[in-house]
Formats: C-alpha cells, structure tokens, sequence
C-alpha cells in the first residue's frame, strides 16, 4: 500500500512537472514568436526608410497656454495690474533631419508692456526645448512625428510706478517709488505631435503637452530667492507654428544630382 502511494505521488509530481515545464514551453514559444514578429516588422519599416539628411534655420511662434488665475487674483487684490503674458510668443532655433530622426532645439522670448501713466507693467514669457521625434511618413517631404523632450518655462513679472510730474534730480531720488519683480521658473517633460512639410523651407504645426518635473515657484532678487506660500502657476500644453529655411535631401537625390553634375 505505501508503494502505491509512493508511485502515485512520484506520478502525481512528474505530471505537475510536465504541466510547468508546458506552461514554460509556450511562455517561451510565445517570446519566441513576438521577438521574431517585431523584428519582421521593424525589418519591413527599416526597408521604407529613405537614408534623409537635413538642416533648417527655425523661426518659432510659440502659443503657450498657461493658468495663471490664481495670481492673478492676488495681484489685484492688492491693487496691482494682472500677470498677463503675450498670446504669440516668437523665437529662433535649429531642426535636424537624420532618416526618420527629428531633432529641434529653440528658445522663444517676448515681452508684453503695458504702459500707463502712473505705472509700467512687463510681463516676459520666455521657454527653451529640446525634443526628439520619429517620423512616421515614409516621404521626406512629409513628417508626421510624435516626440519627447526637455522644455523649460517660465514668466517673469515687473511693476515699475511712475513720477507723476516733472522733478528736479535731487527729487527723484529722494522720492520713493514702488517697484515689483518677480520670476517663475518650471522644467518640464515635453510630450507632443507635429506635423511639417519641409524642401528648401520648413513650414511646422506642433502641439505639446507638459508634465512638471518640479514644482514652479516665484522668486525675487534676480531669481535668488524663494518666494514662500506663493501662488500656484500651471504650465498645461502649447501649439507651435514654425517656419524655416534649410535643406533637405535623400540618397537616391544626391546620386541622381551628382550623376548629372559628372
């Protein structure tokens, strides 16, 4: 009897064994087969490329979309103007092409005055990105890319009040004048879509969506010093209208100019 149950426990293990060792089997077979699929498949995209070089001189507009209600609030609760930055945003900055590869590095700074007879308020808007994106278009001509990359924010505030009348040079430093300044800095990761059609020039449509990668306070004396329970300012997403001037070009173009030159 305990023979029995011996045998029938050694079965019992060798058939949980062989059940396992399936098991692994097709985890393996199916590993197996996805690897071999994406490769087929990368192959196959690989085979589509265009070997495409290309560089371009940019000239961004950069349309950021920024919550600034919450300082805004304060601002004229204590009688001061509102926090509020230019629409359209313009700056200068490089793309790359290599294959499907796109490379874009640009800063964009605008100032926005407002100039009143008893004060001056200039709030600057001012960004600097770096992305990476991968073309899905199989022309050169065309790009359809989603990318990521690096993208720092930031405004900053000034209130400069006034003399009202003319004065003496003695006067008007002896006279005391309020004057505000304040700064707001965010890094961000960039995460978008854009679309370009690019030969000689280089006309771009981006939307980029941003996730903070710290937490954006106000600072004064140039930017030094932490301003502490200051309001909240939310960097949310931006569009980007591009024009540019470069070149762009594949293999099969080149062999064929040279071909012709010789």
């Amino acid at each position: 009897m305990q023979q029995v149950r011996e045998e029938m426990k050694g079965r019992g293990k060798h058939l949980l064994w062989r059940i396992k060792t399936s098991k692994m089997t097709r985890k393996y077979l199916i590993l197996i087969f996805l690897i071999g699929f994406a490769n087929r498949i990368c192959g196959q995209t690989d085979s589509l490329k265009n070997n495409v070089y290309g560089a371009f001189l940019i000239f961004p507009i950069e349309f950021p979309i920024i919550n600034n209600e919450q300082i805004n609030n304060d601002l004229t609760g204590f009688g001061y103007p509102k926090c509020d930055y230019s629409t359209a945003n313009i700056g200068i900055g490089l793309q790359f092409y290599m294959n499907r590869w796109i490379s874009t590095l640009s800063y964009n700074q605008t100032t926005k005055k407002d100039d009143n007879d008893t004060y001056l308020t200039e709030v600057e808007y001012r960004s600097t990105s770096f992305n990476v994106g991968y073309d899905l278009t199989k022309n050169h001509r065309y790009s359809i890319y989603p990318y990521v990359g690096f993208k720092g924010c930031g405004l900053n505030y000034l209130y400069r009040e006034k003399n009202l009348n003319e004065t003496s040079f003695n006067n008007y430093f002896n006279t005391t004048l309020e004057y505000k300044e304040i700064t707001n800095t965010r890094a961000n990761l960039d995460l978008g879509l854009g679309f370009s059609y690019q030969w000689f020039f280089l006309v771009n449509f981006r939307t980029g969506y941003l996730l903070p990668l710290e937490k954006a306070r106000w600072n004064i004396n140039n930017n030094q010093d932490k301003l502490g329970s200051s309001p909240t300012l939310s960097y949310n997403y931006y569009f980007t209208l591009t024009i540019g001037l470069g070149s762009i070009s594949s293999d099969d173009e080149l062999s064929r100019h040279y071909n012709r030159n010789e």
